[in-house]
């Protein structure tokens, strides 16, 4: 999802558009003369994942020209990831690129911003404007262990050492109307960023590094499976240098004889400095009964402050495992197919198959197989 202006108000021409980590190598040891102990195979994975929610508006309408009113809901976000290494018994290790884009805004700002886009008339008054966006495109190394015990229970720990490509973190406070040319009003700007999509601001672009961690833990038998992810458990992005913008925007009267002209006004100061931010938590689970032929399963979701449920259903016994659910509060049908060992799985899900209506899109590709 490309990121946008705030509005095409706000565009003023603007000019701005690792470290090395070695895995650990575990070797054979020689138990008696002429006898080693055999290395596991190496295993070679690709994972692809791609999640994108918009609720005011369709994605597509989204990242456009809003056409449509915006509706309910007061969150926009998507999560991509891509990931492919290799294991070598419980351990791996891969290259993996992450794009999060998260934006908060309450209904009164989305109808402001639709009203700009479409050249109508603001509110007869200003309104409560809330925006907070966070943004992050990242890729490096990341290290895996997992552990399987004799009871059924499994774990899986993932560390990832990121080079920080570009980000977004700031947020809009305040009342603001628009007139013709310019948003007016009174507002507080607190916003940090690798490239300025408000105001115009030069400067040489920083450079950032993190680390996160994400925990898998399951229990699994003959009839039933469980399994809990959490992804950005523990988060820490750095960044060296960043631009710092803060201050607020203010109305200013023009003074123009026989016409009253608002222009907006920003004060504050632009700085360098240090930041840090961490990543929200992102957590699924899923319950999985094993019946005669087929599987049950429920699926939950927690993210943006919202948990989704989503009961399905795979039978076994056809060619391709087929399986589908449906999230009953967003209206999300997810379709899979995979192998019987699920090492090939293929998932698509969306609210409307006409993908230009959809307010959710779902996209998932998982391949392993040994080298």
């Amino acid at each position: 999802m490309p990121l946008k202006l705030c509005s095409e108000q706000g565009d003023f021409y603007r000019t701005g558009l690792g470290h090395r980590w070695w895995p650990f190598l575990f070797l054979g040891l020689v138990n008696v003369p002429l006898q080693s102990v055999a290395l596991p195979s190496p295993e070679v994975s690709l994972d692809f994942y791609s999640r994108t929610v918009s609720e005011a508006l369709p994605i597509n309408e989204f990242t456009g020209k809003w056409q449509q009113a915006p509706g309910g809901g007061e969150n926009t976000w998507t999560r991509n990831r891509l990931d492919t290494g290799v294991w070598l018994g419980d351990w791996g290790v891969s290259y993996t690129v992450r794009y999060d884009y998260q934006l908060k805004y309450n209904q009164a700002t989305a109808d402001l911003y639709y009203r700009d886009e479409q050249g109508l008339n603001p509110p007869q008054d200003a309104v409560p404007v809330y925006l907070n966006a966070l943004q992050l495109l990242a890729d490096g190394i990341r290290l895996k262990r997992r552990w399987s015990l004799d009871s059924g229970l499994f774990l899986q720990a993932n560390v990832s050492l990121l080079k920080a490509r570009e980000f977004q973190d700031g947020t809009i406070d305040g009342l603001l109307s628009s007139d013709e040319q310019f948003f007016a009003g009174n507002a507080s700007l607190d916003y940090r960023y690798s490239e300025d999509l408000l105001l115009e601001h030069e400067f040489e672009k920083p450079e950032g590094e993190g680390l996160t961690v994400d925990l898998v833990a399951g229990y699994q038998n003959n009839q039933r499976k469980v399994i809990v992810r959490v992804e950005d458990a523990y988060s820490l992005i750095r960044w060296e240098q960043a631009p710092y913008t803060h201050g607020k925007f203010d109305t200013a009267d023009r003074d123009v004889e026989d016409e009253v002209q608002l222009a907006p006004v920003f004060s504050g100061w632009r700085e360098l400095e240090d930041h840090e931010f961490t990543l929200p938590v992102y957590a699924t689970g899923r319950y999985v009964e094993q019946m005669d032929g087929y599987q049950l399963s429920l699926d939950m979701e927690y993210f943006a402050d919202q948990v989704r449920y989503r009961p399905g259903i795979r039978w076994g016994n056809l060619p391709g495992n087929p399986y589908v659910g449906v999230d009953g509060a967003e209206g999300q049908w997810v379709f899979t197919l995979s192998d019987d060992s699920e090492q090939l799985r293929l998932q698509l899900g969306f609210d409307d198959p006409n993908l230009e209506k959809a307010h959710s899109l779902t996209m998932a590709l998982v391949w392993s197989t040994p080298m």
